[in-house]
């Protein structure tokens, strides 16, 4: 797999110039060329833009172990435009989840284990719990991480996961494919991921299921 980068996208008018702006100035700290640095960036950036370090999915440990890797001087740094980052990160609690939610994270999770690459690219871990936390809400992945559309996150799984992405053989939409593969893995009939039902295109993916 050829070390392509994924680009912070643009996003909705409403958000986009915080999100871009947060994520921009995480990457001026970033090594050069690292294929997650971008991915990473525009997580933290809307998570800040949308209200909170808790949406990114990652925990207040995995978050301080991410910047100090992939962004280091991000949290020591004097960067206004990293202000809220700073603030945010120092009073940041773990997000506490409901028995359902908790149940789903852990089969995906368990899933995403399982396939993941040989060796680790190092950053896996944290991919893990962005992808798991994402499939809580109902947009589309693509549109929730604030990417430019599914090939970034074909990209972003076929890195990580290599061996899970060449089973969708349906072209199943990621977010129906990853849960539905967590249910198959743990002996379970297919459902929905928990974000699934309130998503516009529900009944596109999954006409079989009652709304």
């Amino acid at each position: 797999m050829h070390a392509v980068s994924i680009a912070p996208a643009a996003a909705p008018a409403d958000n986009a110039e915080p999100i871009l702006r947060f994520a921009g100035a995480l990457l001026r700290h970033a090594p050069p060329g690292h294929p997650d640095a971008g991915f990473f960036a525009t997580v933290i950036g809307k998570s800040l833009a949308c209200g909170g370090l808790g949406r990114s999915g990652l925990s207040p440990r995995e978050l301080e172990s991410l910047i100090a890797r992939l962004f280091p001087g991000a949290l020591t740094g004097h960067d206004p435009a990293l202000a809220t980052l700073r603030a945010q990160a120092a009073i940041y609690p773990a997000r506490g989840m409901d028995a359902a939610q908790a149940e789903f994270t852990r089969l995906l999770r368990a899933l995403l284990d399982t396939w993941a690459a040989p060796g680790g690219a190092g950053t896996t871990a944290w991919v893990t719990s962005v992808l798991t936390h994402a499939c809580l809400r109902p947009d589309h992945l693509w549109r929730d991480l604030g990417l430019s559309g599914r090939e970034d996150v074909t990209f972003l799984l076929a890195r990580h996961y290599p061996g899970l992405v060449v089973r969708n053989v349906r072209n199943l939409r990621w977010k129906q494919f990853l849960a539905y593969s967590a249910c198959k893995q743990a002996g379970l009939p297919p459902a929905a991921a928990p974000g699934c039902p309130a998503c516009e295109d529900h009944g596109f993916c999954y006409p079989e299921m009652p709304d």
